[in-house]
């Protein structure tokens, strides 16, 4: 089955299974009949105030109606751009002001203050002053922000045709079916959402949204995986390993298909402990690298108690490239190196998306065609750096940049030292990810006073950071330093930071 939108593909799965249930929040539930009826209904409210608009916010929290923004955003021929509820105003507001959207949807949880100008059910449509024209592609589905090097997130712009490669190449790796059940865990402003959304909805499956207060703790977490009976669980290692901790023998999860880790590194360690104390030869486990600018995904790794237990130490394994997409290793140069020689990610392919909104420099940049190649192939070069086996297998390396990824959280170092800098007192300051005796990685920021004689209290410095900047932006140690060191190259030498110069912290 083919279609050239999500919405068309929907439309189709609803035509097929009207009385499934389709999504599920609590005790709440949407058949595909309804929910193709309520999204109906939303589009059309759109439909009446768009002059033009080619992107629409979608501003709601977690729940049934998420799926119903979604499809009656798409449904009236619109791009969505995810604007997450629990994120600090200043951020929301420069992502309404930087996508130049006019319109908003939002639900009553939602503090949307513009004016409304059309409801559908719960949802209300509100008007708010557009900052000027967008070349966005006729066929975009969503922008996505990611954190910015420049201090400033940039949108990322996702076609229909990259999600639905995505999927349809995905398709015989899982054997997607309608009696799967999947868990909406994450913010559909983390593009896992893609995934975990799209994987149900366009298979006649049931997606069980997870509300946020559940999603913090691992132990209603786990019940809920067995009282759903979820098949296919969506999962970043570092969000897993608390999750892992608190499970036994009595948290079986007897349906599981299969445990699905992205974005970020796995951590071998504890994906052991889980199959040591949950023997499960069902599950299929299986790490998915990725990168939004390539559409979720890039590479499938199954991972078993061998390859976890025999790898080498300080990679992790990502498998290869998934059918759609193509992954050169180059060196800094841009010329393809040999292997078992590191390399920087260049993905080509269906994945790769469209550009950052509003960037053409930046795009230019990042999305660049092979000089090599005659055939004009358009790759993005990634910033992650890996090797490839002498199998043909891909190991993550991290990356070579001011760029991490933290509980499956793209972070620009750059955007978070910026915030901290504009802090009253802050003369410099630099920001690092440090691991914790537990094991735990957190991010730690390095703070030099100022001449003036004002002191930086951490707590109100995380206080000044949390109206700026998403949660898992924020610092969870704040540390005075009389001075920054410098490397033989010039650069400040974290490592020294983190052997202990610091004189205080929070």
């Amino acid at each position: 089955m083919t279609a050239d939108t999500l919405q068309q593909r929907f439309r189709a799965v609803a035509a097929a299974h009207p009385d499934r249930t389709a999504i599920t929040h609590n005790t709440d539930s949407l058949t595909y009949c309804m929910l193709d009826r309520l999204s109906d209904t939303l589009a059309a409210a759109l439909g009446q105030v768009l002059a033009g608009d080619r992107l629409v916010a979608i501003r709601v929290g977690r729940g049934l109606h998420t799926a119903v923004a979604i499809l009656g955003v798409l449904k009236s021929g619109c791009g969505y751009v995810p604007v997450d509820p629990d994120y600090p105003e200043s951020r929301q507001r420069y992502i309404l002001d930087d996508s130049t959207v006019r319109l908003v949807v939002g639900d009553s949880g939602s503090a949307v203050d513009e004016d409304v100008v059309a409801t559908a059910g719960p949802l209300t449509v509100a008007r708010r002053p557009a900052a000027g024209p967008s070349d966005v592609p006729d066929d975009t589905a969503y922008v996505i922000y990611t954190s910015g090097s420049t201090g400033h997130p940039k949108g990322c712009v996702v076609t229909h045709g990259n999600v639905l490669s995505l999927m349809d190449r995905t398709e015989p790796l899982f054997g997607f079916a309608p009696d799967d059940v999947w868990t909406l865990f994450h913010s559909i402003s983390f593009d896992f959402s893609v995934w975990e959304i799209w994987g149900a909805l366009l298979y006649g499956a049931r997606l069980v949204t997870v509300p946020k207060e559940m999603a913090a703790d691992p132990a209603s977490f786990g019940e809920l995986v067995a009282r759903e009976g979820v098949t296919i669980l969506n999962q970043v290692p570092s969000v897993f390993s608390q999750l892992e901790g608190m499970l036994d023998d009595k948290t079986a999860w007897p349906s599981l298909r299969f445990l699905v880790f992205g974005g970020e590194a796995v951590q071998p360690d504890c994906i052991l402990r889980w199959l040591d104390r949950n023997t499960a030869p069902h599950v299929e486990i299986v790490n998915m690298y990725g990168i939004t600018e390539t559409t979720v995904h890039v590479t499938f790794c199954r991972l078993t108690r061998q390859s976890l237990s025999s790898g080498p130490r300080g990679r992790s394994p990502i498998g290869r490239p998934l059918p759609h997409l193509a992954v050169s290793l180059r060196d800094e140069d841009g010329r393809p190196v040999g292997t078992d020689t590191p390399g920087e990610m260049w993905v080509s392919g269906d994945g790769v998306c469209a550009g950052y909104l509003g960037r053409p420099e930046l795009t230019a940049e990042r999305f660049v065609p092979d000089t090599r190649d005659e055939t004009g192939v358009r790759y993005y070069r990634s910033g992650d750096w890996a090797l490839r086996d002498r199998d043909g297998a891909l190991h993550y390396l991290g990356r070579h940049d001011h760029q991490v990824k933290l509980r499956g959280f793209r972070i620009e170092l750059g955007e978070v030292e910026a915030a901290v800098r504009s802090f009253p007192g802050v003369r410099s300051a630099v920001c690092t990810v440090e691991e914790t005796r537990s094991g735990y990685r957190i991010l730690v920021a390095y703070v030099v006073e100022s001449d003036t004689g004002t002191r930086v209290e951490p707590t109100a410095l995380r206080g000044h950071l949390t109206k700026r900047l998403p949660a898992h932006m924020v610092p969870q140690r704040v540390k005075k330093v009389s001075s920054l060191p410098l490397g033989p190259n010039g650069k400040i030498d974290t490592a020294a930071l983190a052997d202990g110069m610091a004189s205080e912290q929070s």
